[in-house]
């Protein structure tokens, strides 16, 4: 494996890890917009929570989205 591979499961392997026994959503992206809906997403496991543009504020609870079969 190359460094590169390495890095790549390891990042899986932690996303794996803070779904099964729960992160702290502590690192999150900036706010982005897809199909008419804002949301902001935890770098670390992939959860994302609803975002508010017009008062810049998040809302409701953390979700997983399904994985999609079509990548």
């Amino acid at each position: 494996m190359q460094a590169g591979q390495v890095t790549g499961v390891t990042e899986k392997i932690e996303g794996l890890m803070a779904r099964v026994f729960g992160c702290r959503h502590g690192e999150l992206t900036r706010p982005f917009s897809r199909e008419g809906r804002a949301y902001r997403s935890c770098v670390r496991c992939g959860a994302e929570r609803r975002f508010n543009l017009s008062n810049w504020q998040m809302q409701g609870d953390f979700f997983y989205r399904n994985p999609s079969l079509s990548n």
